[in-house]
This record gives C-alpha cells, sequence and structure tokens, in this order.
C-alpha cells in the first residue's frame, strides 16, 4: 500500500532542499543530531537508516517525546505496525507523565499519538470526541 509522503522532496523550496542535504550528510555526536538526520532519511524515504538515527537519539534522551514519536512514525511507514503502536504507546506514556511542558504542544502530541494509535488499531484516528466542535 502506497502512503501519501508529506515530506516529498519534490515540492520543497530550494533553502529547504539545502538544509536536508546537509543533515543527510552529516555525522552527529549527539541528540540533535540524530534527531536532525533522522527526519532528513524519513523526509528522504530512508526508513531504515531513518529507524537508526532515531534509535540512537532514544539512547542519548529515552524519554524524549519527540524520539520516541519519531521511531513510531517510521515503523508505521515501514508497515511494521505492532511495533509501531507499541512505540506510540511509549510516546503516550511519556506525554501523561509530562515530559512536555508546553501545554499547547502536549495535546496537540497527544492527539497526533493516539489518532496513530487508533488507526494502527481500528483503521480510523477516531479523534472526533477530542475536537472540539460549534454548537449546531
Amino acid at each position: 500500500m502506497s502512503r501519501w509522503n508529506p515530506f516529498k522532496r519534490k515540492s520543497a523550496k530550494p533553502e529547504d532542499e539545502k538544509a536536508l542535504d546537509q543533515a543527510l550528510g552529516e555525522e552527529p555526536t549527539d541528540y540533535e543530531g540524530f534527531m536532525r538526520r533522522g527526519w532528513a532519511f524519513h523526509s528522504s524515504g530512508e526508513q531504515e537508516k531513518a529507524e537508526s538515527d532515531f534509535r540512537t537519539a532514544i539512547v542519548y534522551s529515552p524519554e524524549s517525546v519527540d524520539a520516541n514519536y519519531a521511531l513510531g512514525l517510521v515503523m508505521k511507514a515501514q508497515d511494521k505496525n505492532e511495533a509501531a503502536v507499541e512505540q506510540f504507546n511509549k510516546s503516550m506514556q511519556l506525554i501523561e507523565r509530562g515530559k512536555i511542558k508546553e501545554h499547547a504542544k502536549s495535546e496537540m502530541m497527544r492527539r497526533l499519538t493516539l489518532g496513530h494509535i487508533n488507526e494502527l488499531t481500528t483503521g480510523d484516528w477516531n479523534l472526533e470526541d477530542q475536537i472540539w466542535h460549534q454548537a449546531e
């Protein structure tokens, strides 16, 4: 099954292309570097390399919601659905333990994570009760 990739390079701006190429060419030595290169690999469709970098980022920062969530996305992109759900559940546990201090980011990540879990387990994001609706 082909998935829509919002990160396809063909629509990127020249400055985005340069940043992506720079991230792909770096040799990271810390959490931020592995995250940056992992996202670059994910964006360019190199999921195995992205998985490796996100796993290394988690070694540097095991309680990073962003790294655990990113690994879940990569697992999902590789159709490793059980592993993706497991990773998204870990992200959700970290969110619930308050690992994201900014309320807006925490809520956004909680909804995104829950949406992915729902989609992988039921086939539907099923977030209607999580989204504000205008009274009719």
